[in-house]
Order: structure tokens, then sequence, then C-alpha cells
């Protein structure tokens, strides 16, 4: 199952291509090593070193379609004229599982030779609910093996942002429409947020703040500031309208300002400065 953004308008929408469960054909490398924490209460290094110089912070949105909306959310709430710029870095249709189609280590490595980033926002799972065939063996969904393989994957590419000098957070998926579709993602979200902290990345939770009282798909959602009722969700009740992405990455903007403020402060740069 590949879900495919319609763009970044009001909603975010979906298409449904081919059998969804068949294992992929893969040729890339077997589990990589844990990447190494980042130092904690310190800035990573192109984060310090922007600060430093006085330089626009770089922000990269990398994940599948999903990712495209956080971008969205993001690029609504970080402004450039706080020294703060956004990239959208995702691409529809990706994910661990689907190296056949798309490495996303060396599609990640090509993305940061073209425009480093100080900062990198991560978000993948949603086409990631299918087997894996990997050295001629088939590995089902939640297996071991899928797990070490999809485990070593991740931790490839949270190395490589690491030795770019980038800070990195990871983002979980919503709650779905769906109940066996939500019953796959609540095992994605359970296998991201045990992952995230031996890797060192702060995992952001998304699933309660998209659920009704009952912890049930709710496609409408209450505004922080005047408890108004939105329309959060799209209609193929998995992605969100704008305003979702929006309401999903409002403390991740709000953590994001405040480690560049952070960064500038320890510099003794001030105040942020005008992208270009």
């Amino acid at each position: 199952m590949l879900f495919v953004g319609l763009g970044v308008g009001a909603v975010v929408g979906t298409s449904l291509l081919g059998g969804g469960a068949a294992p992929e054909a893969q040729a890339s490398a077997p589990p990589a090593p844990r990447a190494a924490a980042a130092p904690r209460g310190q800035p990573m290094p192109r984060l310090a070193r922007a600060a430093a110089q006085g330089r626009p912070i770089h922000v990269g949105v990398f994940g599948d379609s999903f990712g495209d909306g956080l971008h969205a959310g993001l690029y609504e709430q970080l402004p450039s004229a706080r020294g703060i710029v956004v990239h959208k870095m995702s691409r529809q249709a990706t994910g661990f599982t689907r190296y056949r189609t798309t490495d996303l280590l060396d599609d990640t490595r090509r993305r940061l030779a073209g425009q480093p980033v100080e900062i990198a926002v991560l978000s993948f799972g949603a086409n990631d609910i299918q087997g894996i065939y990997f050295e001629g063996r088939g590995a089902a969904f939640m297996s071991e093996r899928w797990r070490r393989i999809v485990e070593g994957r991740v931790a490839a590419l949270v190395a490589l942002l690491r030795r770019h000098g980038a800070a990195i957070y990871w983002v979980g998926l919503p709650t779905m429409r769906d109940p066996a579709f939500e019953a796959q993602i609540r095992q994605i979200n359970a296998f991201y947020a045990e992952l995230m902290p031996r890797l060192g990345v702060p995992y952001v939770e998304t699933a309660r703040m998209t659920a009704d009282a009952s912890g049930r798909y709710a496609p409408y959602l209450a505004h922080p500031h005047s408890g108004r009722r939105f329309m959060a969700r799209a209609n193929d009740g998995v992605h969100m309208t704008i305003p979702g992405y929006m309401l999903l990455t409002r403390g991740l903007a709000a953590d994001i300002e405040r480690s560049v403020a952070e960064a500038r402060a320890q510099s003794g740069t001030g105040g942020p400065q005008r992208a270009r």
C-alpha cells in the first residue's frame, strides 16, 4: 500500500497502488551499527557553527507523503523572518521496506549534498506495513528479522545525519480511520518509540493528540487556544489537513525555535538573522 500525497494545499491526499503486502526484493546493505547519541544540553555542530556565524538555520523535513504535510506545518510556523528556513526533503511512496524503489540512505546523502541542514525532522512508516525480501530470504512484517533490517537502515540514516552534524527529531504517525491499518500503525509507532531513545533521537508522539477521549480516530480536533473544533484529517482517513499538520508540529516548532535561540545565546550572536 503506497500512500502518496496529492499536494500541500487544503489537504494531503493519497493513492492506493498495487497489492501492498508483497515483499520487496532488496539489494541494500545489511543492518548498520547504531548511531551514537547526541551530547545532551549542547547544540549539534552545524547548529552551533551557524549560530556563531550569524547564518540562517536550515531545517530539512525527511519522510514520505506524511513528511510533505509536516513540512507544510513547520513552514507555516517557522517563518524565514526568524532566521529559520524549512526545506521539503520528503519523497512520496518511500519507506525502509521499499529500498528497491528508493534507498533512503542514498537519497538523503544526495539531498544533503545539495542543501546542508542544521536540523533534520524525520517521519516514515505508513508505507512499511509489508514484508522484506533480503539476501534471498523473506522477513514478515514485524518479525525479528524485519525489525533487525529496518533498525539497521534507520540507524544508518541517523548516523549519516549525525556525521553531517545535524540535530534530529523523529515524528510518529497519527491515529488512522481504518481499524486494521490503525493496528499496524500502532505497531510501527511502538517500534520507533522504543528505538529512538536508543539512538539518542527525540520522539514526537502524535497518536494521542489525534484521537478522541476513547483513543479512537477523530476527524475534528480542538484548537489549542480557542478550543474550537476544526477539520484536522483529510478525507482518506490517513493524512491531515494543513491546520492538522500545524497542530501536530506546534510543539516541535516551539522546540526548534528554543534550540536555535539557545544556540544563538551560547554563541553570543543574539537575535535571529533573516534568511536569504
